[in-house]
């Protein structure tokens, strides 16, 4: 048995031949050591000793990785954490803690609800419900409701409507939670399973031809909430009127965007998202059944991630390089080629469009991708004006639609924060123009929308107020969409800047 002749550095069997081999090897693919300093274009200088990073550059990469980890976290999960701040906000301004309160915006949609790009022409029914704690729970929708129903990460859970299973003709749902395995009535209703415990329940009543909005109320108070095991005596509901009332639903933009995605992680299904998300979530400290608690290094970087994942969120809905133009010539975007509602194509998630739509928008539904012709709704929208320069609500615009508007129902026009992503503060009863009002008509059929901080000269009527100082964009809606939008034969202009 050889000794061990042991040296500080290197380490000889006693007795044994020493064999002759390589000092160096060639490479093809395989590294060179790096040389002391590496400069790097997106983390600075990155310092080597005998090979290995010093301690000072490893604590630089690993705040660089679970900085970046933090940024992904925050895209990946905008839907999330806004379905997370909706239902805390009906909580917190409206007191809304029970799914057979059905809050309802009886009078016209305005500023004062911070919501993402809510319609100020359609009457909103919204609630959200607690399957964890009610077990499978029943609603009740009237006939003729437009609806949606999105789980906790903002995926189409089912529709209500022409979209959904009971066609318009309404009728009875039954939502029942992820792991639930008792027994279901065997007929009667719409059976809808769910990834989640909470589920945000949401309709939209239209008005009538003449701009009246009682009938869409009506229709709200029809709809019944209540657990199935009180079918036979159901509680009753609680219609809360929100117009006029200041509620904010819209999802933090700092260190508590990540301290509410932690706590909607703890109390939901721990299978209620897939392994790599739950992966990339425990990477920074969010796990289902683990506490929540960044020590000071960590907390500081979550908010810088939660500042310039914001920034990233809004360049991809703004800028977007995905291919959603409307037309050729014209700056005007859709949601076609978002991936949207279910992110996914040729096998592949489609991260910018989720974290686009996720930014700029509340709900996931197939109804809003592919409207039956006459019935649904479409959606265009811009942040740019004829030229490709971002809309400044210090400069004056106009928009016309031509003659022949394809729709059943009506249009609408509302213009909207760059931030907030609601309805913009403009000091007026609503930031937008539709149909239904009594606008000035061009002698060939067209109407001229105009946009600016003052009124024009003729025309108050078809005039929005903007804000000096505050960008602002703007979206185009068709209810009951005909053949012109859908052949493309009926064509916005742009935005047109005016002097």
């Amino acid at each position: 048995m050889p000794e061990l002749e042991l040296d500080p550095c290197t380490i000889h069997l006693k007795g044994t031949a020493v064999s002759s081999g390589p000092t160096d090897v060639r490479r093809v693919t395989a590294p060179d050591a790096p040389p002391s300093t590496v400069h790097s274009e997106f983390i600075g200088e990155l310092h080597f000793e005998n090979e290995y990073p010093t301690e000072e550059t490893v604590e630089k990469l690993f705040d660089q990785l679970d900085f970046q980890r933090s940024c992904q976290v925050f895209l990946r999960n905008i839907t999330a954490s806004s379905m997370y701040a909706f239902r805390e906000g009906l909580r917190r301004d409206l007191g809304v803690t029970s799914p057979s309160q059905l809050v309802v915006w009886e009078n016209q949609f305005d500023a004062r609800s911070l919501l993402l790009t809510p319609n100020s022409e359609t009457v909103y029914g919204m609630t959200y419900l607690d399957l964890k704690a009610d077990g499978p729970t029943v609603a009740e929708v009237a006939p003729g409701m437009l609806g949606l129903v999105n789980d906790m990460w903002m995926r189409e859970v089912t529709n209500i409507g022409p979209a959904g299973p009971d066609q318009s003709h309404g009728g009875r749902f039954l939502f029942v939670p992820p792991d639930y395995d008792g027994d279901l009535p065997p007929y009667g209703f719409h059976v809808v399973r769910s990834a989640t415990y909470g589920l945000w329940f949401a309709l939209r009543g239209m008005r009538t031809p003449d701009g009246s909005s009682a009938q869409a109320i009506e229709l709200q108070r029809q709809t019944r909430i209540y657990p199935l095991a009180e079918m036979s005596d159901p509680r009753p509901m609680d219609f809360v009127n929100a117009s006029g009332v200041d509620l904010d639903t819209i999802h933090p933009v700092d260190i508590r965007y990540f301290e509410d995605l932690a706590a909607l992680v703890g109390e939901e299904h721990p299978e209620a998202i897939d392994p790599e998300t739950k992966g990339m979530l425990a990477t920074i400290g969010i796990e289902h059944g683990v506490s929540f608690d960044p020590d000071e290094r960590m907390t500081r970087i979550l908010k810088e991630a939660a500042k310039v994942g914001s920034a990233m969120a809004l360049a991809t809905s703004y800028r977007t390089r995905l291919p959603l133009q409307r037309y050729d010539d014209r700056q005007w975007i859709e949601i076609a080629n978002t991936g949207y509602p279910y992110y996914e194509k040729d096998g592949h998630t489609m991260l910018d469009g989720l974290s686009l739509m996720g930014w700029f928008a509340t709900g996931s539904s197939i109804a809003m991708v592919t409207p039956p012709p006459g019935k649904g709704s479409a959606y265009m929208w811009t942040y740019l004006d004829g030229k490709g320069e971002w809309l400044d609500g210090a400069c004056t615009y106009e928009l016309t639609l031509p003659a022949g508007v394809p729709m059943a129902n009506f249009w609408s026009v509302v213009v909207y924060d760059v931030w907030t992503r609601s309805m913009l503060a403009n000091g007026e009863a609503a930031p937008s123009l539709n149909s239904y009002a009594d606008l000035d008509t061009n002698p060939d059929g067209s109407v001229t929308v105009s946009f600016g901080p003052e009124p024009p000269a003729t025309g108050e009527k078809n005039w929005i107020r903007t804000v000096p100082g505050k960008g602002w964009f703007t979206i185009f809606r068709l209810y009951g969409p005909t053949e012109g939008y859908f052949d493309h034969s009926w064509k916005l202009s742009d935005i047109t800047p005016i002097g």
